[in-house]
Formats: C-alpha cells, sequence, structure tokens
C-alpha cells in the first residue's frame, strides 16, 4: 500500500495505491494493510504539497509504523 498525497483547490486528498489500482482513503483499508504488512510503503506527495506538510506527514507515518511494528511484536512474544 502507498499512500498519495495531493491538494485539489486547496484541501487535502489522500488515494492508496495498490498495485496499479488507486482508491480514495479508507481507515479500514490502510489498517487492513498494516496487519499484513506491518509499515507504509513509500509516500508519494504531489508537487501541490509543501516541505512543511510533507515533513509533518512524514512524521505521523513514522509514528504509526513504529507503534505497528512494537505492537507486532508483542504479539509473536
Amino acid at each position: 500500500m502507498k499512500l498519495i498525497f495531493r491538494k485539489i483547490e486547496g484541501e487535502m486528498e489522500v488515494l492508496i495505491r495498490t498495485g496499479t489500482a488507486e482508491d480514495e482513503f479508507s481507515y479500514i483499508e490502510m489498517v487492513k494493510s498494516l496487519i499484513d504488512n506491518n509499515k507504509f510503503e513509500d509516500t508519494e506527495f504531489d508537487v501541490s504539497i509543501t516541505d512543511k506538510e510533507k515533513e509533518s506527514i512524514n512524521e505521523l507515518l513514522s509514528k504509526i509504523n513504529v507503534t505497528v511494528e512494537e505492537n507486532s511484536k508483542e504479539k509473536v512474544e
């Protein structure tokens, strides 16, 4: 799963790319993918996303990845 961020008329839009298909963002699909893969793949940003927004998004995704990884280890133990 790859998340794609872009702005349309000033509003942030998030898409999920699975393989070659791009779909509207869904928390359910995001959680399913995190359970299966334990992390986000690379994130794609449209040119409309500022560096500050990219930094904030990457920080959030990193925290989610760490949390998922920690919880996955707890289940194994």
